[in-house]
C-alpha cells in the first residue's frame, strides 16, 4: 500500500507484531482511538503479509459482527490479488473464481478462502459465531464491541466472554499467536477481563499489552514516550480537534473511546482529581503502628464468573496516613483460607474482618480451625453488615476526598481495586472497595480499644 503513511505509533505496533511473527511474543492486545488504522494494518495488510510468509499459515480472524468480518475478508482478498502483492509473494495466490462447495477445488468466499498449491487458510467470523473444522496459527480480533448499547450490557460482555473462552480460544494451533485489537468500550470488555484474567492468575496466558491515547497523560511507557498533552496523530486528528471531540461526547464517552481508560458508567462518586498520582506509594512505610485485613469471600456461582473474592491489607501509620494493597482473585473457598493464612504469617495483622453473612460464616471458622492447626495467632474478627453495600463503602469518601489513604504502586490487584473505587458505585464489582472498608471498620474498633484478638461478631 504505498499510500499509507504511517504514524510512529503504527511503527511501534508493527515492532511488536514482527516479534509475534518471528520471536517469542505469543499474546498482544493492542488499544486505540477510532479512525486510528488499526484495521488497515491489522485486519487487511497483516494476515496478506503472513500468508505471503508462509503460504501454508492456518488465520481466523474475528470482528464484532459477521458482516464486518465477511468485509475484511474481502478486503485481504483484494491485497492478495494485486500486482504488488505477486510481485512481493509470487507463490501466494487465490483461486480466480469464487468457490464455495466444489470439490477438489481451492475454496474462496467471504468466509473462507485457501491458498493455491498449500495448506494455508484464511477462515472469518463474526463474534459469537460458530468457527468449526479448523485450527488457526494466527488468532485475530478486531473490534469484539460495536456500539455502547453492547459495551454497557453485562449480558454480551459475558457471552462475549463466553464465545472467547469456548469457541475462539479452542480453535487455537499449537504455539498459535492471539492478537486483540480494538478501542476500549468499558472495564469489562473483552480487553478488560483477559487482562484481570491475567493479573488475579498468573498461570493464565500473560500479555503484552499496548495502549495508545489519543492525547498523552504523560505516563512514560515502552511503547510511547510523549509529553504530557501531546496528541497521538497530529497529522490527521490535531488536538484542537480532539479537544472539540472531547467537548462534543462528554468525558466518559471520551475517556473510554479516545483515552483508553473506560469508566464503567456516568454518575461515579467521586472525582478523577482523588485519584491523582500523589496517591500511589512504592514500600510500605516502618512508621505503621497498626494493621488489619479486610476479606470479602464473594466468589459468585463458581468462583469463576462471578464476583472477586478480595483479601485488602490496610496498615496506619502514626500520623494516621493508611496504606492499602489489595488481593483479588476469584478462588474457592479453601484457596480463600489459605490466602488469608499466608497473609497473615506475612503481614502480622492486629485484627482480621471477615465478612460472616449467611453462608460466608463458615469460613471464618475454618480460618480460625487452619490458625490453630498451624500454630498460628489469629486475631479474627467475624463482620455481619446489615446495612447496604453502597452505604459501606461511601464510609471510604472522607479517607479518599482528604488524600489519607495511599495504595501500593506495582500491584494489579491494588490497581483493580483503585478502578473499583472510580467506578463506584456503577462499576459491575465493588468487592475490593468493601473488603478495604471492613479493614478500616476493624482497624477503627482496634484503635478504640473496642476489640481484643478474640473471634468476635461486629455488626454495622
Amino acid at each position: 500500500m504505498p499510500e499509507y503513511q504511517p504514524g510512529w505509533f503504527h511503527l511501534q505496533i508493527a515492532n511488536a507484531v514482527e516479534q509475534m511473527i518471528h520471536g517469542s511474543l505469543r499474546r498482544l492486545i493492542v488499544s486505540m482511538p477510532p479512525r486510528h488504522g488499526k484495521s488497515e494494518l491489522i485486519s487487511r495488510r497483516l494476515p496478506a503479509y503472513l500468508l505471503g510468509l508462509n503460504p501454508n499459515q492456518s488465520i481466523i480472524a474475528s470482528s464484532y459482527s459477521a458482516d464486518l468480518a465477511s468485509r475484511n475478508n474481502r478486503d485481504v482478498q483484494r491485497v492478495i490479488d494485486s500486482q504488488l502483492y505477486s510481485n512481493l509473494f509470487p507463490n501466494t495466490r487465490l483461486n480466480n473464481q469464487n468457490t464455495r462447495t466444489v470439490a477438489g477445488s481451492y475454496l474462496r468466499n467471504s468466509d473462507l478462502f485457501e491458498i493455491v498449491g498449500h495448506r494455508g487458510v484464511y477462515r472469518s467470523a463474526g463474534v459469537g459465531g460458530g468457527i468449526t473444522g479448523m485450527g488457526g496459527q494466527w488468532l485475530l480480533i478486531d473490534d469484539p464491541v460495536k456500539n455502547r448499547e453492547e459495551a454497557d450490557s453485562s449480558i454480551y460482555r459475558q457471552t462475549t466472554w463466553d464465545w472467547y473462552t469456548s469457541t475462539m480460544y479452542t480453535r487455537q494451533a499449537p504455539d498459535a499467536r492471539i492478537l486483540l485489537v480494538m478501542t476500549r468500550w468499558h472495564s469489562e470488555d473483552l480487553a478488560g477481563k483477559l487482562i484481570q484474567a491475567a493479573d488475579s492468575n498468573k498461570t493464565a496466558d500473560q500479555w503484552t499489552v499496548i495502549t495508545f491515547p489519543a492525547i498523552s497523560d504523560g505516563e512514560i511507557t515502552q511503547y510511547d514516550n510523549r509529553n504530557k498533552g501531546d496528541a497521538l496523530w497530529p497529522e490527521r486528528f490535531p488536538l484542537d480537534d480532539l479537544t472539540r471531540v472531547k467537548a462534543s461526547i462528554g468525558e466518559y464517552q471520551f475517556s473510554a473511546l479516545y483515552q483508553q481508560s473506560p469508566r464503567s458508567g456516568g454518575g461515579t462518586e467521586w472525582p478523577d482529581e482523588y485519584f491523582s498520582r500523589d496517591i500511589w506509594f512504592d514500600d510500605w512505610p516502618n512508621t505503621i503502628t497498626l494493621k488489619t485485613i479486610g476479606v470479602d469471600p464473594s466468589k459468585g456461582r463458581d468462583g469463576k464468573h462471578g464476583d472477586y473474592s478480595a483479601i485488602v491489607r490496610l496498615g496506619r501509620d502514626r500520623d494516621g496516613i493508611l496504606y492499602c494493597q489489595a488481593d483479588l482473585a476469584r478462588r474457592n473457598s479453601e484457596e480463600i483460607v489459605g490466602t488469608v493464612l499466608e497473609s497473615q504469617q506475612s503481614f502480622k495483622a492486629d485484627a482480621i474482618a471477615i465478612e460472616s453473612n449467611q453462608f460466608q460464616e463458615l469460613l471464618a471458622v475454618q480460618v480460625k480451625e487452619r490458625a490453630l492447626a498451624a500454630g498460628m495467632p489469629m486475631p479474627v474478627m467475624q463482620i455481619v453488615n446489615t446495612v447496604s453495600k453502597t452505604i459501606r463503602i461511601r464510609r471510604l469518601g472522607p479517607y479518599i476526598s482528604q488524600g489519607s489513604i495511599r495504595f501500593k504502586a506495582g500491584c494489579p490487584s491494588t490497581k483493580l481495586l483503585v478502578q473499583q473505587l472510580r467506578d463506584f458505585p456503577t462499576s459491575d464489582h465493588d468487592d475490593g472497595p468493601d473488603a478495604l472498608e471492613m479493614a478500616l471498620r476493624s482497624m477503627i474498633e482496634v484503635h478504640n480499644g473496642r476489640a481484643n484478638n478474640i473471634v468476635r461478631r461486629i455488626k454495622a
